[in-house]
């Protein structure tokens, strides 16, 4: 069975990472998440989440992510590497995936386009 997963490569690990996404990133509101980007350091396009308590449990904070790894695993971006980090709002608990996929791609590229 293949794994699902996101190799480590295209994850944002550590707190100066998100941090240097913060201070020189893009922020793009969406309906259900807010995206910041910013140019990468590395050779791929990279993910991070930022889930507080504010959005709920352990368990609501997670299914959250999964929705989110989800999109970025399905959403196809073919320009140069940039560093990414999604804030989820409460709104994306209720939202069905077929919404939350067409939110994620106009906002990324909304994000991009001033990038």
């Amino acid at each position: 069975m293949p794994a699902h997963g996101l190799r480590a490569d295209r994850k944002l690990r550590r707190r100066r990472e998100f941090q240097r996404v913060f201070d020189s990133g893009r922020r793009t509101h969406g309906r259900f998440f807010t995206l910041i980007a910013a140019p990468a350091d590395a050779q791929v396009t990279r993910l991070g989440i930022v889930a507080s308590r504010k959005l709920g449990g352990a368990v609501v904070r997670n299914r959250a992510k999964r929705l989110i790894r989800e999109m970025f695993r399905k959403a196809t971006y073919g320009g140069r590497p940039v560093d990414l980090v999604v804030i989820p709002k409460n709104t994306l608990l209720t939202a069905d995936v077929e919404g939350l996929q067409r939110d994620y791609a106009a906002t990324l590229r909304r994000c991009l386009s001033n990038l």
